[in-house]
């Protein structure tokens, strides 16, 4: 059984090693730890700025992850969304299960607007944000700015009371 929980340090080598192997499997350019150092710091960086981190575990393994980055005046930031190839589809959904607690969450704090990078050639995740009603824009029209391990990157936004 699949359980979500709030990330813990505990969890943070196994999240580290999800993220970067889906990442790094050959589709866009190499990043590293390095290149976005948040992943270091995740309590700092997301559950002790008012947002928040979940885990998806299954026997106690790092499945998927999900971050919330609470910049203030009802805007976060989408990050570090990444669940293991096995558990993208039928009969798990993973992603949505995660992406449906982080809008909870967002709801619940009075999130007005998300936001989120992905490299451009990422066609599956494109279609996951456009089906959850995300929008193309422009990184120039971003409302805020944030660190983002691509430079080829495709922006999003979501109007939280227009999510379908």
């Amino acid at each position: 059984m699949i359980e979500i929980k709030i990330y813990t340090e505990e969890d943070r080598e196994e999240v580290i090693d999800l993220v970067l192997s889906c990442q790094n499997d050959g589709t866009r350019p190499f990043v590293s730890v390095e290149d976005q150092p948040e992943l270091l710091h995740i309590k700092d960086k997301y559950i002790n700025t008012v947002g928040n981190f979940w885990v998806a575990k299954e026997n106690s393994r790092v499945v998927g992850c999900i971050g919330l980055m609470n910049c203030g005046n009802g805007i976060a930031v989408m990050k570090k969304f990444f669940t293991d190839e096995a558990y993208r589809s039928a009969p798990h959904h993973l992603g949505r299960r995660l992406y449906s607690r982080l809008l909870d969450f967002a709801r619940e704090h009075h999130i007005k607007m998300l936001l989120l990078d992905t490299p451009k050639n990422t066609h599956r995740a494109h279609k996951f944000y456009e089906a959850a009603g995300f929008r193309l824009m422009e990184e120039q029209e971003l409302p805020v700015t944030f660190d983002h391990p691509y430079t080829e990157s495709d922006f999003f936004y979501l109007r939280i009371g227009e999510s379908i």
